[in-house]
């Protein structure tokens, strides 16, 4: 497997030695006058646009197309087009294109651009979707599974950065988690950028950004598109979505449905043992449980007479039961005495989320300025039945105890932005924000052989008020962009059962940025970045209501969890097609999961804490290769992480190679195939230990008329499981993570009406809601 991705990395770079030549000419009327500013394309033989530019003084070149290959020549001028005939470019070639003036006018123009899917601006990746055939995989999870440093955790719930930790997500201008993303249409999706050096503007959180724009069109009118999807994992699901549109002069609607009957399967593994106790174990917890998932979005939107004034409005909902089996088998040994536990759990869990968003914009002409204000609302509620049965070495399963678990939590929050262009050079971002949070946990526990049930109710409130300041100054060839974000932070923690996880704590930080760039041309450009960032703990990690997995495992949060701070310095160099990176960061108080043993209870408790200290820095290379109907997209970086803590065993760290491609290939105007593949070394980290993973994914997709047709295959090699080794307080543990894979999905989906102008935008407001 690792062979196979370092030929696929050869052939992809090999492939761009080749011949190219330059084609050039004028453009001029009936009169022999030279035409200015008009549009100029080089289509290949297959309607795919290869490069576009507007002529100067009449004139216009494109340098360094490839040879061998038919194209023509195509010329757009006030709303009216013409083509030229088609010729073989086997040597530099010249043409004189004289207008017709009786050409037909361009009621609408629509384009196959095959151009480089992938743009490299200071290090950060703006991915095109739409253009590419990523836009008909299966869902927008899948797509984000596709994506270079991106990795999705082997349950399909979440997704990290490699190097970076877990990003901020944003819609357009939207702050969202990931459950918001996952209900995403692959279809409204324009790009994906991936902010390695994300600036002031997107908080604080965080030490990258993934951002998702959202497509634009030109008219008005109605649209639908009705999907369905048939995914075959280790158990089957299915998927069904519609998505409406309308548009009328200047307002929006926007409406969108899914009902997906998704059968989760979900499994993990630990062995571990704790030699001052003389304690063995390994344990396996499997959970199969029926998930339908109905997800329910509706979004107006309203221009305001003047260019860039608006109001719009989103209310969005997601409801989704889970209700199945989660068993676990155990095999305890303490001294000499040997156990056998199979623990069965029935659940029974609802949970919902509903999200409200206003937004006002106002443009400032005449002072060159705008305002934007907004106003969010989310809630999130998960109540949980379990009920519990031991089977104690083969003597038949046996009731143990009962759980009912609530967690409610709500999030207001607002903003406003000011934006002041003093000129061309010269550019100021102020703002402010505050959000106030708070969440709710009640839960009961009764055991079988006590009357008296064990009570949990942990209330805790979070206030949090920002403001910020952004300086842009453009000085020809040299840039600068600096800010500064300030805030304050109130938590407090009540715990009326134990008066230990109580917390009150009140601080402010202060989070500078700073980015230089030097760009002599459009071909190179080299910058120097500096952030400082946070990374909060979410609100559930914070309860300590726990899930019980057999009588020696428990899963449980951790109220005394602390915000982990991250100083980062990052140096990107573009050069043409190649991008260089090289970035360092240390943190302070670096979060991570860990079997943590409980001497009161005897029991071995999983859960999230904080850890001393840690340092890394990576090196790679970004690079995209375009041929006529083959693109590829490869990354390849060489990385180095190392945590410490006090209270656990380091190993020596080793740097690990990390390596991505994307490739597609155009076969016909109506089909297309993919392969992906990403690949990452064994690795330790200090205390962390981690396997190495290779996973290849095929696929392909087909366009007939107003259907789209697409088939994958994802994880050929079954490589999704995630191994972790990790010696923390005694215990010294191996914990294995499995993937529901390999997968095979097959969709198909339809397009009623045509939609070609839509202005819509919405930003969020909340900047921690992903943490309910």
């Amino acid at each position: 497997m690792k062979s196979i991705i370092a030929l696929l990395c050869v052939f992809s770079i090999g492939l761009s030695a080749q011949s190219h030549f330059s084609i050039s000419g004028e453009i001029v009327d009936q009169r022999e006058q030279k035409l200015e500013l008009v549009e100029v394309n080089l289509f290949d033989d297959q309607d795919h646009i290869i490069k576009s530019t507007i002529s100067q003084k009449g004139t216009f070149e494109f340098k360094n197309v490839a040879a061998n290959t038919s194209y023509y020549i195509q010329v757009v001028n006030h709303s009216k087009i013409q083509n030229e005939s088609p010729f073989t470019l086997n040597t530099d070639y010249r043409i004189k294109i004289i207008l017709n003036p009786h050409t037909t006018e361009l009621e609408e123009l629509k384009i196959i651009k095959n151009r480089n899917s992938v743009k490299v601006e200071n290090g950060n990746l703006n991915i095109d979707i739409a253009n590419s055939a990523l836009n008909k995989v299966v869902s927008s999870t899948d797509l984000l599974s596709r994506l270079p440093f991106v990795r999705i955790d082997p349950n399909g719930e979440n997704l990290s950065f490699v190097g970076k930790g877990i990003p901020l997500l944003y819609i357009d201008n939207q702050k969202v988690d990931f459950s918001v993303i996952s209900a995403l249409s692959v279809d409204d999706i324009k790009s994906i950028e991936l902010i390695r050096n994300p600036s002031i503007k997107y908080e604080a959180e965080g030490k990258a950004v993934i951002k998702i724009n959202l497509k634009k069109s030109k008219k008005d009118g109605q649209k639908l598109i009705l999907t369905e999807t048939g995914i075959f994992q280790k158990k089957y699901s299915n998927y069904l979505s519609g998505n409406y549109q309308a548009k009328k002069n200047k307002t929006e609607w926007k409406l969108n449905a899914s009902y997906n009957q998704i059968n989760h399967w979900e499994s993990n593994g630990f062995d571990y043992e704790i030699d001052t106790k003389s304690i063995n174990s390994d344990y396996i917890i499997k959970s199969v449980t029926k998930r339908p998932q109905l997800i329910f979005g509706a979004n107006f939107y309203q221009e305001l007479g003047k260019e860039g004034d608006y109001i719009s409005l989103a209310l969005n909902s997601n409801m989704r039961p889970d209700k199945g089996d989660n068993t676990t088998i155990t095999n305890y040994s303490e001294n000499t005495t040997h156990t056998n536990i199979q623990t069965l759990n029935k659940q029974d869990r609802n949970r919902g989320t509903v999200n409200v968003m206003f937004n006002f914009n106002k443009n400032l002409q005449k002072l060159n300025a705008n305002i934007f204000t907004g106003f969010q609302y989310k809630r999130e509620n998960d109540h949980i039945n379990y009920d519990f049965y031991d089977n104690k070495d083969f003597s038949g399963y046996k009731f143990s105890q009962f759980r009912r678990q609530l967690y409610s939590g709500n999030v207001y929050s607002g903003r406003i932005d000011i934006e002041k262009k003093f000129s061309d050079l010269f550019k100021v971002e102020l703002g402010g924000s505050f959000n106030s949070a708070e969440t709710f946990t009640d839960n009961i526990t009764q055991f079988v052989n006590i009357k008296e049930p064990e009570r949990l109710e942990y209330l805790f409130r979070e206030l949090n008020d920002a403001t910020y300041a952004n300086l842009d100054l453009n000085m020809k060839k040299i840039t600068l962009k600096t800010g500064v974000r300030m805030e304050n932070t109130t938590t407090k923690g009540e715990n009326k059962e134990i008066k230990a996880d109580n917390i009150k704590r009140n601080y402010t930080d202060w989070f500078p940025s700073f980015q230089i760039s030097f760009e002599p041309n459009e071909h190179f450009n080299y910058s120097l970045d500096y952030r400082k960032s946070i990374s909060r703990p979410n609100y559930g990690d914070l309860t300590s209501g726990g899930l019980y997995g057999s009588p020696y495992v428990e899963y449980r949060g951790n109220p005394l969890l602390l915000p982990s701070y991250s100083n980062t310095f990052t140096l990107n160099a573009k050069l043409k097609k190649w991008s260089i990176t090289a970035s360092f960061y240390e943190s302070k108080n670096p979060m991570g999961y860990t079997l943590v043993f409980d001497e009161a209870k005897n029991i071995s408790t999983f859960m999230i804490v904080n850890f001393d200290k840690e340092i890394g820095g990576n090196i790679g290379v970004d690079y995209e290769l375009t041929l006529k109907k083959f693109k590829s997209q490869n990354n390849l970086s060489l990385n180095y992480d190392k945590i410490e803590d006090v209270m656990a065993i380091s190993k020596k760290s080793t740097p690990y190679i990390y390596f991505s491609t994307n490739n597609s290939y155009s076969f016909r105007k109506y089909l297309s195939f993919l392969l992906d593949a990403s690949y990452i070394s064994h690795r330790k980290e200090g205390i962390f230990e981690y396997n190495a993973m290779c996973l290849v994914n095929i696929g392909a997709n087909a366009n007939i008329g107003q259907f789209d047709f697409t088939l994958r295959y994802n994880d050929v090699f079954k490589q999704m499981d995630y191994i972790q080794k990790l010696t923390y307080k005694k215990i010294s543990s191996t914990g294995t993570f499995y993937g529901n894979t390999p997968t095979i999905s097959f969709t198909v989906k339809y397009n009623f009406g045509k939609i070609s102008k839509s202005n819509y935008k919405e930003k969020e407001v909340n900047e921690n809601a992903n943490r309910l």
